[in-house]
């Protein structure tokens, strides 16, 4: 049939369907979205001379949490002939690449993608010219942020107080305290960004509008760039591995100051083993909840490979939490993306079994602040005794966990001659008045056998002495706070019979025990 009898034709059924067709509406239904800013900018990049094969100029992992799907707008996509970008979804995989003319085609925006991130990269062939990327901002559900993986009818959170696990900013996600001789961290891969830069622990609840509030400093750690380890590729592949300065305040670690820290298992627990997934979601049934620390236990719901799937409530924020075996009290896994529906669509929520790979490498070559190297500095302040002078610490050796008996010793000098003398060790550091002096260490405490501190046979001066052969207590392996990767300090304490309190203290040594 011609074009214009056809067009008469559809003319006449309109006319025949009269008033109906008035009524009629089209089923068209937008795309709800909403624009998140998100600045990257990649500077101008070009393959180094003389390379050979493809190189990967720049790569960011974008992320916003609990979106059910992410677009990339780019503000600007130079991209010299040979160079192009290359967007992954962290969920499924899924693969883009826009050269220039491409990206132009796209109007400098990328295709949808499932999940709440993606990885970008700037990639050259050998002998491509400057490029750069920008990125601008992302789309995303207009509910992205309040989007929940509750495997259930209800959220089933409780309020927790596990002090392992701390709240990560500003990427807004989990970690938390594992074995590790430097007794380090870990979280979920895609949260190992450039924003992954504060460890918060002891999280008070949020105020009842819902706005996050912060411990105090003391409780805040940086986290160290150098420490760094990750594997961002998805389902199954999606872990971190990390550690913290010690505070600025306090000069301890994270884990000295918490006490505390997970054990690894070996292997996954049994499908349908009871796990616990404890994190700083967001919550808007309980605006004080949200963001503040909260614990599910649940099921392990199956296993295949390095993938766990499990049935513990989440939300945004959840990402890195701890996927634990609530018999043995040990982590199996990190938990890194949602996937439970509102019933009766229900699913599982996905994690990273522990014994990725890739992982297990990471965990078997730190690096950064995670690697413990020996060293020994003073700290604290002695008590000058009854004739003026000003016991002292002092070492020779090097505090390492396979040197042996000799290869290390703390030595105490300036002491008065003959009196009784010990050593103290601990694992953590203490600045209190004592007996008119200063306690440098806190308990518990491991005093060695008094001895005398020698020196002159008669009359009273500072000649007398005191050595403990560290070696050999590191190496006799009997004592945690003397383990590879271990912080101790040691004090000496001495008897002053003219001291008003009778004793003597030297200064403190913190001793942090090497390979």
């Amino acid at each position: 049939m011609p074009p214009r009898a056809t067009f008469a034709l559809l003319l006449g059924v309109a006319a025949a369907l009269g008033p109906w067709t008035a009524r009629a509406r089209a089923q068209s239904e937008p795309l709800e979205s909403q624009s998140y800013p998100y600045a990257f900018d990649s500077g101008w990049l070009q393959p180094a001379p003389g390379a050979s094969g493809e190189s990967v100029l720049a790569s960011t992992t974008v992320l916003l949490q609990g979106a059910r799907w992410v677009r990339l707008r780019f503000q600007a996509a130079q991209l010299a002939p040979g160079a192009r970008l290359r967007i992954a979804s962290l969920i499924d995989g899924a693969v883009q690449e826009l050269d220039g003319v491409a990206a132009q085609q796209w109007a400098h925006t990328s295709a949808y993608f499932n999940g709440d991130g993606v990885q970008l990269e700037l990639v050259a062939d050998p002998g491509a010219g400057p490029s750069r990327v920008v990125l601008h901002s992302l789309w995303a559900p207009p509910q992205s942020i309040t989007a929940l993986s509750i495997c259930g009818a209800l959220d089933d959170r409780t309020l927790s107080s596990d002090a392992r696990v701390a709240r990560l900013l500003p990427v807004g996600c989990t970690g938390w305290i594992f074995d590790d001789a430097a007794h380090c961290m870990s979280t979920a891969g895609h949260c190992a960004t450039t924003e992954l830069q504060v460890a918060q622990f002891e999280v008070p609840l949020s105020d009842p509008s819902g706005a996050m509030q912060h411990p105090p400093p003391e409780h805040q750690y940086a986290v160290d760039p150098a420490s760094v380890q990750k594997r961002s590729a998805g389902l199954g592949m999606d872990w971190a591995y990390f550690g913290c300065f010690p505070n600025s305040s306090s000069a301890l670690t994270p884990h000295q100051t918490q006490q505390a820290a997970f054990s690894l298992a070996s292997a996954p627990s049994a499908a349908q083993s009871a796990v616990r997934v404890t994190g700083f979601g967001v919550d808007f049934d309980t605006p004080s909840a949200s963001r503040a620390q909260q614990t599910h236990l649940a099921t392990l719901d199956s296993q295949s490979g390095s993938t766990l799937r499990h049935t513990a409530d989440t939300t945004g924020g959840n990402s890195g939490s701890p996927i634990v075996d609530e018999l043995s009290g040990a982590v199996i896994g990190v938990h890194t993306h949602g996937g439970c529906n509102p019933p009766p669509n229900v699913n599982a929520n996905t994690g990273t079994a522990l014994h990725e790979p890739g992982w297990v490498a990471a965990r078997a070559s730190p690096s950064g602040v995670c690697q413990p190297s020996a060293s020994v500095t003073s700290y604290c302040t002695s008590k000058i005794n009854s004739l003026g002078c000003m016991p002292a610490l002092s070492h020779s050796g090097t505090p390492s966990a396979s040197g042996g008996a000799g290869s290390f010793t703390v030595h105490a000098s300036s002491l008065l001659n003959g009196r009784l003398s010990f050593m103290m060790i601990s694992a953590l550091p203490r600045a209190t008045a004592f007996q008119g002096g200063v306690l440098c260490v806190a308990p518990p405490r491991r005093r060695t056998p008094p001895g005398s501190s020698g020196g002159t046979a008669a009359g009273l001066d500072c000649s007398g002495s005191l050595s403990l052969d560290l070696g050999a207590l590191i190496a006799a392996g009997n004592d945690p706070r003397l383990a590879y990767g271990a912080i101790a300090y040691v004090q000496c304490w001495s008897r002053d019979p003219l001291d008003p309190n009778g004793s003597s203290l030297s200064n403190g040594l913190r001793i942090t025990i090497g390979p």
